[in-house]
């Protein structure tokens, strides 16, 4: 029953957005629309489409350019395709862009025709920040997730181009005439506003002194006036990054390495970076002394070594994937306190150089001991 249960959220999750996306489509070229069922799949496209994105951002768990990312168990690395310090701005552009989405969708408003046209301009930025995150994602769209990323842009421009549409049709139904003023200048922009034909055009011009306004209104939080352009630029994997991050850290294989990575530092104390199988990781002196201990065993009495080893593939691995929290990795290393010191004492009384071999490891060298 559990897995029906999840099962069908799964199918809900990612089978409705699906759904939603095909209905848009027919949705915008379809020349009768029935009302009530558009506006119940506007209202789920926005809810669930938000939703789903920030769901997703969630699950990846997105991290800046500039960190390493922690690796493991097969897992795809990935930097957040926007910097996250850009964030207000494109929250910004958001909140503008499903502003004017729902003055120009709500005709009941009967809105003027300049607000009309501004709320046209706002739609015009929010739909050209959506084509550019698109192009930006677009370099890793064979990820089924990152896929997913791509639904609320899509949905939302066939949804503001369909709500544009109809509005431009009502306003026309209404036949607009222009009010004459004695003001020469007055009386010409009268006349242009009443040619409903002409609002995307004035639109697209409109948008410009609004991307003004709003970047003097993000300027006061600390916002660049390129932000909208930097927040994908200063990235790292996707279309337009410029940025180059830092190798990835590896921990799958070994319980201990997840210890010493995800631990906190005061706790689990990582003394430097290791080679392990070809691949980065964060070790720490525990880390190193059950590897010294398993190394010594190995080379004075393999049939234990089998032993231990058989032992540990078969409980220890399994463990690192249920270490996903620091504090679980903080008790897993207290707990380990009691083994690192039998393993200390077992070098101390068999090597000849216990703290040379403690020392050689994870160095991508074979320890050579001479007498």
């Amino acid at each position: 029953m559990e897995m029906i249960i999840v099962l069908l959220i799964m199918l809900m999750c990612l089978g409705l957005p699906l759904i939603l996306t095909v209905f848009n489509i027919i949705n915008l070229f379809k020349k009768k629309k029935l009302v009530k069922t558009t506006i119940v799949t506007d209202i789920l496209t926005f809810v669930l489409g938000i939703g789903l994105t920030v769901l997703l951002y969630w699950f990846f768990g997105f991290q800046d350019y500039q960190e390493a990312l922690h690796l493991g168990g097969g897992e795809v690395g990935l930097h957040a395709p926007i910097a996250s310090w850009s964030m207000p701005t494109v929250i910004a552009i958001l909140i503008l862009g499903i502003i004017s989405y729902i003055l120009i969708r709500i005709k009941k408003l009967n809105l003027p025709p300049i607000i009309a046209v501004a709320s046209m301009s706002g739609i015009f930025i929010c739909s050209v920040f959506m084509i550019i995150f698109i192009i930006q994602i677009s370099e890793n769209l064979k990820t089924l997730m990152v896929a997913y990323l791509t639904l609320f842009p899509i949905n939302y421009i066939l949804c503001s181009a369909r709500a544009v549409m109809e509005a431009m049709k009502y306003y026309k139904e209404k036949n607009i005439v222009h009010r004459e003023y004695e003001n020469k200048i007055l009386n010409e922009c009268s006349k242009i506003l009443a040619d409903i034909d002409t609002w995307p055009i004035l639109a697209v011009i409109f948008s410009v002194p609004l991307s003004a306004i709003l970047i003097c209104i993000l300027l006061l939080f600390g916002q660049r006036p390129d932000e909208a352009i930097k927040a994908f630029l200063e990235t790292s994997d996707w279309t337009l990054s410029k940025k180059i991050s830092p190798p990835d850290v590896i921990y799958d294989g070994h319980y201990l390495c997840t210890v010493s990575l995800k631990g906190h530092q005061n706790i689990v104390k990582p003394t430097r970076m290791g080679i392990r199988k070809g691949e980065k990781i964060i070790v720490n002196r525990q880390l190193c002394i059950a590897n010294a201990f398993e190394d010594l065993i190995h080379e004075k009495t393999p049939r234990f070594h089998r032993l231990v080893r058989y032992i540990y593939d078969k409980y220890g691995f399994p463990i690192s994937k249920y270490i996903k929290k620091a504090w679980q990795a903080d008790i897993v290393y207290i707990l380990m306190k009691p083994l690192e010191w039998i393993f200390l004492f077992t070098l101390y009384l068999f090597d000849r150089k216990p703290e040379n071999r403690i020392a050689t490891q994870y160095i991508g060298k074979k320890l050579v001991i001479t007498d």
